[in-house]
C-alpha cells in the first residue's frame, strides 16, 4: 500500500468546514488530528470526506474493471487503454489498476480515521454510532472491491501516520472477507432505514448494508446466509421495482424506491458531474459540443435479448434523437442509453449517479441463492419473475416469459442471463462471471483470450516498487 502517497492526501475534504457532499479542498498544511475530531460537526464533515472519495473507485473506474473486462461492454480501437482491459492485454503497469488500488486505500484510510477518532467525541450517541457505521460500510465496500479484483490484499483497519514503514504484506483473502462481513454486520445494527433530509440523500442505510452483505455471502457461495440476508431486504418493504425500467436511470428520478445505494453525482458544478453520459453517448449526440465516447455494447449482448424485452430499448441503441430533433446514427455499432442526460453540465460531466446496488439485483441474488440451496423453489421463481414481468412492460406475449418447470442447472443459467439483461454495464458482469465460473468460457465466446491468470488482476507495479512486501499474483 502506498502510504507515503496516502498521508499527504488524507486531509483533503476530511476536515473541511462545509458539509456538502461535493465540496473538495486542497490541503495547505498538516495539523494535529486530535484537534480535528472535537465536535459533531467535525464527525459529519469527516464522514462526508469519506463519501466523496467513493467517486475515485466507482464511475468509469468500476465500469472499466467490472464491465469492460467482460462480455457486454467494449471500446473502439482508438481507445488503447480501454482495449488493454477489454481484451486482456493488461499487465501490472496498466494505469487503471494503480489508480483503483491507490484510491481504494485512500478511501479506507479516511474511513479508518472516522472509525478511530469519532468514538472520542462527546456528541449524540445515536448519531455517533451511525457515522461510525457509515464508515464501516464504506470500508467494507472498498475491501470487497479490492479482494474481488486482486485476491489477497493488505488489510489495514487502523490509522497509520508512518511514512517510512511501508513494508505491509498482503493478507489472505479469507481474512479480508471476515473483516468485510464484520464491518457490514456492525453497520447494519446502527444505520437508519432511510434518510429524508436533502443533504443526506445517498448515505448508507441498513438496507444498503444488508444488500452488500448478501452479495458478499453470495460471492463466497454461502447460499444460506445470502438468501437470508436478501430476504431481510425484501421483507423490509423499503424498496420496490419502479414500474418503468427507463426510470431506473433517468437523472430526475435518482434515489428512488429501487435505488438502495448509489454514488452521487450532480451538476452543482461541472467538476461534480459524472463522465458516463458522454463516454457512452453516440458520437455527435452528447449535448455539450455534440461529442460522444468510445464505450459501446458488445454486439453479441445486443443480440441476446428476447423479442419484446423492453430493457433492450434502454440498454442498446444504434441512434439517438437529440434536442434539435436531429437523429444521430451510430457508425460504429450499438451504444447504451442507460446513462443519457439531456441536461449535462459539461464535458464528461452529467447528473448520472452510479448505481452500486438496486432492488432488482437483490431479487436476483435471492433467486440464485435459493436455487443453489436446493433447486428452484416457489420463492425463487417469484423473485426472478418479478424482474421478468417488468421487462415485458405490460405486454403479455412479450419476452421474457415467466420462468417455470426448469432444473436447478437451467435455473442457474437463467439467473445469470437475467442479470446480464437487467444489470448490463452497471458494474457487475466480471464479478458475476467469476462467481459462477463462466468468465473464461464467456470471454472466449466473443474472441478474447482468457486464461487462469486473468481471474485476478495484477498487483500494480507502482505499489510493489513502493512496498517491497507486496507479492504478485501468478502469471504477472
Amino acid at each position: 500500500m502506498k502510504i507515503r502517497t496516502i498521508i499527504p492526501l488524507i486531509f483533503c475534504l476530511l476536515f473541511s468546514i462545509a458539509c456538502e457532499k461535493n465540496l473538495e479542498e486542497v490541503p495547505l498544511s498538516f495539523f494535529e488530528e486530535s484537534n480535528s475530531f472535537v465536535s459533531a460537526a467535525d464527525a459529519t464533515s469527516a464522514i462526508n470526506g469519506v463519501y466523496d472519495r467513493l467517486k475515485g473507485v466507482y464511475g468509469m473506474t468500476m465500469i472499466n474493471l467490472a464491465d469492460l473486462n467482460g462480455d457486454e461492454c467494449e471500446v473502439r480501437e482508438e481507445n488503447g487503454a480501454g482495449n488493454e482491459i477489454h481484451k486482456n492485454f493488461f499487465n501490472s503497469g496498466t494505469g487503471i489498476f494503480n489508480d483503483f488500488y491507490t484510491n481504494s486505500y485512500i478511501l479506507i484510510d479516511r474511513a479508518n480515521r472516522v472509525i478511530g477518532n469519532v468514538p472520542k467525541i462527546v456528541m449524540d450517541t445515536k448519531l455517533r454510532d451511525q457515522i461510525i457505521g457509515e464508515a464501516k460500510f464504506i470500508r467494507a465496500l472498498a475491501y470487497f472491491n479490492l479482494v474481488r479484483a486482486f485476491g489477497d490484499v493488505p488489510l489495514v483497519t487502523s490509522v497509520s501516520n508512518d511514512v517510512i514503514n511501508v513494508q505491509i504484506p498482503r493478507d489472505p483473502a479469507e481474512k479480508v472477507y471476515q473483516q468485510i462481513i464484520l464491518d457490514l454486520q456492525e453497520a447494519e445494527k446502527v444505520l437508519p432505514a432511510k434518510f429524508t433530509a436533502a443533504t443526506e440523500i445517498g448515505r448508507a442505510t441498513v438496507g444498503a448494508a444488508k444488500s452488500i452483505l448478501a452479495k458478499v455471502y453470495l460471492t463466497r457461495k454461502d447460499w444460506t446466509n445470502a438468501a437470508a440476508k436478501a430476504k431481510e431486504v425484501i421483507d423490509s418493504k423499503t424498496y420496490s421495482l419502479v414500474a418503468d425500467f427507463r426510470d431506473v436511470f433517468v437523472p430526475e428520478k435518482e434515489n428512488g424506491p429501487e435505488h438502495i445505494f448509489s454514488i452521487q453525482y450532480s451538476c452543482v458544478l461541472p467538476k461534480y458531474g459524472s463522465p458516463m453520459a458522454e463516454l457512452f453517448a453516440i458520437y455527435f449526440s452528447y449535448p455539450i459540443n455534440l461529442t460522444g465516447g468510445t464505450y459501446q455494447v458488445v454486439p453479441a449482448h445486443a443480440n441476446s435479448y428476447l423479442a419484446g424485452d423492453y430493457r433492450k430499448e434502454i440498454t442498446v441503441i444504434t441512434e439517438k434523437k437529440i434536442a434539435n430533433g436531429t437523429v444521430v446514427a451510430s457508425r460504429t455499432g450499438p451504444h447504451t442509453d442507460k446513462y443519457w442526460d439531456p441536461l449535462a453540465c459539461g464535458a464528461q460531466a452529467a447528473r448520472n449517479n452510479f448505481l452500486v446496488i438496486r432492488y432488482a439485483d437483490v431479487l436476483l441474488m435471492y433467486a440464485e441463492a435459493l436455487n443453489e440451496i436446493g433447486g428452484p423453489t416457489a420463492d425463487a421463481y417469484a423473485a426472478i419473475n418479478q424482474v421478468r414481468a417488468r421487462a415485458r412492460k405490460g405486454v403479455a406475449t412479450a419476452g421474457p416469459q415467466d420462468l417455470k418447470d426448469v432444473t436447478q442447472a437451467q435455473f442457474r443459467d437463467a439467473v445469470l442471463q437475467e442479470r446480464s439483461w437487467e444489470l448490463c454495464i452497471e458494474g457487475h458482469r466480471r464479478w458475476d462471471l467469476l462467481r459462477t465460473g463462466k468468465y473464461i468460457d464467456n470471454l472466449k465466446k466473443i474472441g478474447i483470450v482468457a486464461e487462469a491468470k486473468h481471474l485476478l488482476y495484477p498487483i500494480p507495479i507502482q505499489e510493489r516498487d513502493v512496498n517491497p512486501a507486496l507479492t504478485q499474483n501468478p502469471g504477472y
